[in-house]
């Protein structure tokens, strides 16, 4: 069986976090993440695809705003239609505020502050009237870039080479790399590469490594990889772990394997549904 794929999410000015977990192809699942004690709550799962590159987690770590879609057959509401944008209280999909979106090319957002989202749609920004956002100042991330590379940007990584055009990902450069500094010195790099939009799952890959004392460190087989105040977090064939600078390269230990759940029917609970 292929390992779940993951996506990972953590609060700015908060010691918590989410994963994105996807698998079996027509589920994905929230996970809570206590940063400071490592705990993982599994939260609610939703039959649809939730895009993880428009995806993000305020920096309270008190919201979370998504696209999702749902492939084939109709809609489970036709007020919403195959595919939306939505605001919950994670590890909660359950939404507080949404927005049906015309397709999926378009859709989800960046939070710019606990009460400040910018959100990624062509036109209106009027919500389902059953479901408006309270108490956020909204306005739209912008034609000529994305959210994925948005967040990057509020979260310290440096574009150091220009490959991609952010909303269409049509090549421009050579190739395209992000860094970001951790700590002692050491440097967090990632390389986008060509999306294949007939590959299974996410279509877009990225290659890790790190340089670390005059060295070259590869980060093989990492979907994902960021700082976490001085330690290092990777996410490998569904499973996040810490990685260590040593003597002898890294040393991994693992946090959570999420690969044993599977979809189970869960309410949210009446504090999810508040704002």
């Amino acid at each position: 069986m292929s390992p779940c794929r993951i996506a990972v999410y953590l609060a700015a000015d908060a010691a918590v976090g989410v994963v994105l977990r996807r698998g079996p192809s027509a589920w994905t699942q929230l996970i809570g993440w206590d940063r400071e004690r490592d705990r993982f709550t599994p939260g609610q799962w939703l039959r649809a695809r939730v895009y993880a590159r428009r995806a993000d987690l305020s920096p309270d770590g008190r919201l979370f705003v998504y696209i999702a879609a749902r492939h084939g057959g109709p809609a489970a509401d036709p007020a919403v239609g195959s595919a939306w944008t939505a605001i919950s209280r994670p590890p909660w999909f359950t939404a507080l505020a949404l927005w049906p979106n015309l397709g999926s090319w378009y859709g989800g957002g960046v939070f710019r502050g606990p009460r400040s989202l910018s959100l990624d749609v062509p036109c209106s920004l009027a919500a389902q009237p059953r479901l408006p956002p309270r108490r956020l100042r909204i306005d739209r991330v912008g034609a000529a870039t994305s959210p994925w590379e948005q967040r990057l940007l509020r979260d310290g990584w440096t574009l150091v080479e220009r490959g991609f055009e952010p909303r269409n990902h049509r090549r421009v450069g050579d190739r395209e790399l992000w860094s970001k500094p951790g700590p002692d010195g050491a440097l967090l790099v990632r390389e986008v590469l060509d999306a294949d939009f007939r590959r299974h799952g996410d279509p877009f890959g990225e290659l890790f490594w790190l340089e670390a004392a005059g060295e070259l460190i590869p980060l093989d087989g990492v979907s994902w990889a960021e700082w976490d105040g001085p330690r290092l977090l990777v996410a490998r064939d569904g499973r996040l772990l810490r990685a260590e600078l040593t003597g002898g390269g890294l040393r991994e230990s693992l946090l959570y394997d999420f690969n044993p759940l599977r979809p189970v029917a869960m309410p949210a609970p009446a504090w999810a549904r508040r704002w």
